[in-house]
């Protein structure tokens, strides 16, 4: 386990230091940046340039059209002034720039206390803590925030530039500022983008309503799996704590779909869903592991089968917890340790949003652990499947009655976590894809989005609409099926002979024997069948 854990880190660290960044697929948008002047640049051997006072790492400039620009607002607190030196915004429906008649220099924009974060309510003017991009004002349509007439328009200007309007968080290419006309206040502009107006609303009431939906599936499931005792096994264990991990993390996502997380739980709320959707995977990763296992023919554990059970669960919880907690110390060590270089790729978690502020971000420290664990379990399942193929042809005539059922048990479970494979992994998997492939159309994202958010009414149907459950569960509350359809069968019969008099008269009594006979059998029959199930769902 310590080898592995050692194993994994190096071949992190080594993405990490190595993942390649490319200019034109920088984060940072166009309006966050500045031109940098050519004669003005110094350049390092590592790709590094230095210009006005800022070193621009490799991956925070971008070189187009015989331009050079830098992503400031990358390395430094930046923030959108909306008109140039001069002039400021009208008072007006529609904002606009204006100059201001009789006045050469106007005075430094300046914010309220209670606008400023507490961080920086020490500071006289924006200047002194924002670098102020001018020329920006909103190229689409905008609307101004009134916070003196209206409650839930305030808003605060947070340390790296971001504004907080209630509930909302707005990065710096989502706004800008500027002097009032009136020059005693500033004015806020909400800039709408054109892409937002036109796919933002479907995806914000779509997906969210389909997470809504996922949960109560997701908790029914763990419901069902831990009240019947037939399922408390290794296996039902594993599969409870897998569903466990996405019910937490839909919930988390559900808050961040809907914007219900306020501010100042972002942060946390951002690790813990990161947290629990890692975990997910390598619970999963776990019960690939122990049906490779169990067909594998290896050297079982000491002791009981109970003990032995014990034992395992264990080790796989260690493993699966123990492996989300190390990528999730990871990034707290890359967002919050000292001496960080400055051209590595930071997490960001929850600075601009309640998830990775950027792709790249997002790519190194989420989409690398779960395409691991993807890759392990696609692995394990073909091995397994070739395991029982081998397994079926050269043991089936040799098996034992109760090895028999054990053996098909067995191969139940492994049908299961094939299902389980496939919705989660095939689906991530095109998410992947479509990350790596630039010219993959929305139509992959929405189809991958889709089944994700509707993963957990998927996983009940796999996991809990089955004759089988059916049947443990009316014996988990006293109800035997069998019972039931044999009174159903005698009262259909009582009532059939009832009708038919001239029958029994004629044939007497042993027509009634050949009756009880048939309703014995089947009873027999059904209770016969239900002793004979397994625990496998």
């Amino acid at each position: 386990m310590g080898s592995c854990i050692k194993l994994l880190s190096l071949v992190y660290i080594f993405v990490i230091q190595t993942v390649p960044t490319r200019p034109e697929d920088l984060p940072c948008h166009y309006t966050l940046t500045v031109p940098l002047e050519k004669d003005k640049i110094q350049r390092y051997e590592n790709g590094s340039i230095f210009h006005d006072g800022t070193l621009y790492p490799t991956n925070l400039y971008w070189i187009k059209n015989n331009s050079i620009r830098g992503c400031i607002c990358e390395l430094r607190p930046c923030m959108r002034k909306c008109c140039q030196d001069g002039e400021v915004l009208s008072d007006g429906e529609i904002a606009t720039c204006k100059k201001i008649q009789n006045l050469t220099n106007l005075p430094d924009i300046k914010a309220e206390k209670e606008q400023l974060t507490s961080e920086i309510q020490h500071i006289q003017n924006i200047a002194d803590h924002y670098i102020l991009l001018r020329n920006n004002i909103c190229p689409n349509k905008s609307y101004k925030l009134e916070p003196e007439n209206f409650e839930e328009d305030k808003f605060i200007f947070e340390v790296n530039g971001t504004l907080h309007v209630g509930s909302d968080i707005y990065p710096q290419s989502n706004f800008c500022i500027d002097w009032h006309e009136s020059l005693n206040k500033i004015t806020v502009l909400i800039c709408f983008q054109p892409e937002a107006e036109s796919s933002l609303p479907a995806t914000q009431k779509i997906y969210p309503i389909m997470t809504i939906v996922s949960i109560p599936f997701l908790i029914i499931t763990f419901l069902v799996y831990a009240i019947i005792p037939e399922l408390r096994n290794i296996y039902g264990k594993t599969l409870m704590c897998y569903v466990a991990c996405l019910t937490i993390s839909y919930c988390f996502l559900i808050n961040l779909q809907l914007k219900y997380l306020p501010p100042e739980i972002c942060l946390p709320s951002a690790f813990c869903m990161y947290f629990f959707f890692l975990a997910s995977f390598y619970w999963l990763n776990v019960m690939c592991f122990d049906i490779w296992w169990t067909f594998g023919g290896f050297r079982a554990l000491r002791g009981s089968m109970k003990q032995r059970d014990r034992k395992k669960f264990i080790i796989y919880s260690m493993y699966a917890w123990g492996i989300a907690s190390f990528f999730t110390s990871i990034c707290l060590i890359m967002d919050y340790a000292p001496n960080i270089p400055e051209s590595t790729i930071r997490p960001q978690l929850g600075e601009s949003r309640c998830w990775f502020t950027t792709n790249s971000a997002t790519n190194i420290y989420f989409t690398f652990p779960m395409t691991i664990s993807i890759v392990c379990n696609l692995c394990l399942f073909i091995s397994t499947a070739l395991k029982i193929r081998q397994h079926t042809k050269d043991t089936a005539h040799h098996l034992r009655g109760s090895e028999s059922r054990r053996h098909d048990d067995n191969k139940q479970w492994f049908n299961l976590y094939m299902k389980l494979f496939i919705v989660m992994g095939i689906t991530w998997t095109t998410e992947i894809i479509s990350t790596l492939w630039e010219g993959s159309g929305d139509y992959i994202w929405y189809i991958s989005d889709v089944i994700n958010t509707l993963q957990g009414l998927i996983i009940f149907i796999t996991l809990v609409c089955k004759e089988k459950i059916k049947r443990l569960l009316l014996k988990r509350f006293g109800c035997s099926e069998s019972n039931v359809f044999s009174r159903s069968l005698t009262r259909s019969v009582y009532n059939s002979s009832a009708s038919r008099t001239t029958c029994t008269t004629t044939t007497g009594l042993p027509l009634q024997e050949k009756i009880d006979a048939n309703i014995r059998r089947e009873a027999f029959r059904l209770s016969k069948e239900s002793a004979e199930d397994s625990d496998c769902p």
